[in-house]
């Protein structure tokens, strides 16, 4: 009498956001659900948080990480990300420029910028 349901279809994109300023990521947050609706988006406050959500995923489109370059080096972090083929991008109010592989966003910023941002190349991709 019930028809099966079809399986949910997986996200067009899986963002991480790293920020413990509420704020600041939530514009983010609702930013990218704008911009691409369907997209799985996973919030840390810290970067233990996000290497827990991180391990449970096989790939990650883009992690934006509101703290230094240097930080993100320090740990496994960036090295986690990388391998789940993720764009690493350093984000804020005035993030300091970054060094490939990781890229830079100033934040806040109109929609537009950001979907012109997702859709283009990473430099080091290229």
């Amino acid at each position: 009498m019930f028809g099966k349901n079809a399986p949910p279809s997986p996200p067009s994109a899986v963002f991480l956001i790293l920020c413990d300023e509420w704020n600041l990521g939530e514009s983010l947050r609702l930013a990218l659900l704008s911009v691409m609706p369907e997209a799985l988006i996973l919030w840390a406050t810290t970067p233990g948080e996000a290497l827990k959500e991180i391990t449970k995923l096989a790939e990650v489109t883009a992690a934006f990480l509101a703290l230094p370059a240097t930080e993100v080096n320090a740990g496994s972090l960036g090295h986690r990300l990388e391998q789940r083929g993720a764009r690493i991008v350093i984000w804020g109010a005035s993030p300091t420029q970054a060094m490939p592989p990781f890229e830079t966003l100033s934040w806040p910023q109109e929609i537009g910028a950001l979907k012109l941002f997702l859709n283009q190349i990473p430099k080091d991709q290229s």
